[in-house]
């Protein structure tokens, strides 16, 4: 059972769990059926995803023309006339020129017509105001500050140009200050897609195009089932602790878990109460089972449990999802601080001669550990299951695609492309004391901070997160939990470790966020990309190692005449950036001119020449003396792509946001960053503008890529 079972790295654990989710929407689109979607509640509809794409209908928006300002219409043809009485004076009587018309009428916003005098043989103008609908034969509005009242004799209502606006106001274009209809929307638009996250300016799209609220369909919330169990525990305490029976505790998982879940936006959290442990077997399983497959209101698609799973006599929750729900264990241990006895299980049953299957999480009974791997586990499950295919939808969304291929081809593009947690790398500002038996997930606040290398320079200042501890990190402590923006990724202390026993003030380490800094879908980091999944067992990181380094620095044009000053200070930029030589060696540099035409065959020979083969990272800088530099950079960086066996575009793009924030010409550069050989280098490619903040933006993930014999493992 799961006390006999490998610990498995959580990278590798919701690996499994992506996977094993991919296979529950296949299984949907084999079985075919509705398309998930159901409507909502208006002050329900944001943070939902839009079950359809939504185009304006005719005639779009604004479905009328309509005066931009407070002034008056008037028809452009009958200003022709007007004009050429104007150019036909001699330039120093066009002063005297007076440009008037006969006011018909006056229209408000929300007039449905113009209310009118009778017609006239002048030049006619109606009085609008902004947003009012522009009258039918008026092609214009002259604002009300280009003109002037006229007081007259004949009874005529009338306005006159300004002498200095005549000018302008006799060319005046058809449309002038007019919102012609369909000119903010096309009809056509798409102003909802399928798959996208609705935001409030989603529901002013909507309705101004006249599409109700109410006839918005969304995808179908997955269903999760939140279970306690535990002779201990009771479910209210009106008095406080002090009227319990001793030995018991309040239930706080359910509270929390019901509530965590509640922030996702990605499912609809079901309480189902709370178990003794010895309540029997069959009693538990049978309760479950109701749960998972009575097509009831109740239904659900993933279970929840907490407690019962470590390795006590009566730790009985495995027993009955194996023996009681036929259920298949894929890992029973997590090689983490909290969470380790954390078990998943997949239910799958045949009905009819389809397939379904549904998700079972069991958690350890501590409420923070449950808090934790409910995080980190259950968050991207069903992130994937609410974002994907829904009872025979089409596939994932955002790509816009079928994948009619075989079932694991369906299973690996699913999970690589699963929305994982945003990462931040940031600095510890105090030391941790770290567990010399597991890596831990640590709870941290940040504050975004001023670089201090930063404040006394000439420099562009340039900010970092800083990170501090959440306190004592008890499993049980729930208080750490309390503001906790992230979970720090900490590796096993120790000799069997990395090497210490402690984090240092200044240490830099990657940050799971709790909270997403975007709901855009194109910020959401994936799985296949993240720095998180590509690291490898955390207490393998060695601390003492110091990074053997290879360096190409590369020059377009004409060779400077200080080229030898240039590759010294890029060396030096790099070594200092991974924390100085303590860290880092570069036991080989070389040159290459990037103008010519045999790029490639050169970088080939170079990369992979006896020189680099000892090397740990090697860094490709091209000194950009020009903008010529960054067109030829291109190029560069457009080959070594082609030499990648495996790209690590998490870190590529990190790499340009942080040399840009140092020098926003960075910005103009495209990073490259993969492994060249298996098992060995790491290549990144950078300008050396912005080089100190790129270098340093990833030296903390160094430990994390690189195993005890030097492996790697983006």
């Amino acid at each position: 059972m799961s006390n006999s079972m490998p610990m498995v790295p959580v990278p590798d654990a919701l690996k499994t769990v992506l996977e094993e989710t991919a296979k529950l929407l296949w299984f949907q689109k084999q079985n075919g059926g509705g398309d998930g979607s159901c409507l909502c509640a208006q002050n329900q509809l944001v943070g939902r995803i839009s079950a359809e794409n939504i185009e304006a209908p005719e005639p779009g928006y604004p479905n009328h023309n309509s005066s931009i300002m407070d002034g008056y219409a008037v028809r452009t043809s009958e200003l022709a006339s007007a004009r050429d009485a104007c150019n036909s004076m001699i330039q120093r009587d066009q002063g005297e020129f007076v440009l008037d018309f006969v006011v018909i009428g006056k229209i408000y916003a929300g007039d449905e017509q113009v209310t009118s005098s009778a017609a006239t043989n002048y030049r006619t103008a109606v009085y609008i105001t902004t947003g009012a609908v522009v009258p039918e034969g008026f092609d214009a509005v002259i604002p009300i500050e280009e003109t002037k009242f006229l007081e007259t004799s004949d009874g005529l209502v009338k306005i006159q140009i300004i002498p200095n606006k005549i000018g302008s106001v006799l060319n005046t274009k058809p449309w002038t200050w007019v919102r012609t209809i369909g000119c903010d929307i096309p009809p056509g638009t798409t102003v909802l897609t399928k798959g996208e996250v609705i935001q409030p300016v989603h529901l002013a799209l909507l309705t101004q195009v006249g599409i109700s609220l109410q006839s918005v369909k969304v995808k179908e919330l997955v269903r999760v089932g939140v279970l306690s169990t535990g002779n201990e525990l009771v479910a209210d305490v009106p008095g406080g602790m002090a009227t319990t029976v001793s030995g018991q505790i309040p239930d706080a998982n359910r509270p929390l878990l019901l509530a965590q879940l509640s922030t996702y936006g990605n499912c609809e959290p079901i309480d189902l109460g709370i178990v003794p442990d010895d309540i029997g077997l069959d009693v538990i399983s049978n309760k479950l089972k109701n749960a998972l497959w009575d097509q009831g209101v109740n239904c659900v698609d993933v279970i929840i449990t907490t407690g019962g799973i470590s390795m006590g006599e009566k730790d009985v929750m495995e027993h009955v999802f194996v023996e009681g729900m036929n259920g298949k264990v894929h890992f029973g241990r997590m090689n983490m601080k909290p969470g380790k006895p954390t078990t998943f299980i997949t239910i799958d049953k045949t009905i009819d001669g389809k397939s379904y299957r549904k998700l079972a999480f069991a958690l350890p009974g501590n409420p923070v550990s449950a808090s934790v791997c409910t995080e980190l586990l259950v968050r991207p499950c069903l992130d994937l299951l609410h974002r994907s295919t829904r009872r025979g939808s089409s596939a994932i969304t955002e790509k816009k695609i079928q994948i009619e291929d075989e079932m694991e081809t369906f299973v690996q593009w699913s999970s690589e492309n699963a929305i994982v947690h945003e990462e931040v790398m940031a600095t510890l500002s105090s030391a941790v004391v770290l567990d010399n038996g597991r890596p831990e997930y640590h709870r941290v606040c940040l504050k975004r901070v001023l670089d201090a290398k930063f404040r006394d320079s000439n420099e562009p200042q340039k900010y970092i997160y800083q990170a501090t501890t959440t306190g004592a990190q008890r499993s049980s402590r729930v208080l750490s939990l309390r503001n906790a923006d992230g979970l720090m990724l900490l590796p096993r202390g120790g000799p069997s470790g990395c090497g210490n026993d402690i984090a240092q003030e200044g240490m830099v380490y990657p940050v799971l966020l709790l909270s997403p800094l975007s709901d855009s879908m194109l910020s959401k980091p994936r799985f296949k990309d993240s720095i998180h999944c590509k690291m490898p067992i955390l207490e393998n990181n060695i601390s003492h190692v110091v990074f053997k380094l290879g360096l190409i620095v590369c020059f377009s044009g004409e060779q400077p005449q200080d080229k030898n000053e240039i590759i010294s200070k890029i060396e030096s930029t790099i070594i200092q950036s991974i924390n100085g030589d303590s860290q880092a060696v570069v036991l080989h540099i070389d040159t290459i001119q990037l103008d010519t035409n045999t790029l490639a065959p050169q970088l080939i020979d170079i990369v992979d020449g006896s020189a680099m083969k000892d090397v740990d990272f090697i860094f490709v800088v091209v000194a950009t003396g020009s903008t010529a530099g960054f067109h030829a950079g291109l190029k560069l960086s457009n080959i070594l792509d082609t030499m990648l066996l495996k790209k690590a575009n998490a870190l590529a793009i990190q790499l340009r946001k942080a040399a840009a924030s140092q020098d926003s010409l960075a910005a103009l550069f495209e990073n490259v960053v993969g492994t060249v050989r298996r098992g060995s280098a790491v290549l990144l490619t950078c300008s050396d503008r912005g080089l100190e903040g790129a270098v340093k933006s990833i030296s903390g993930s160094f430990r994390h890529v690189v195993g005890t014999d030097h492996g790697f493992h983006l």
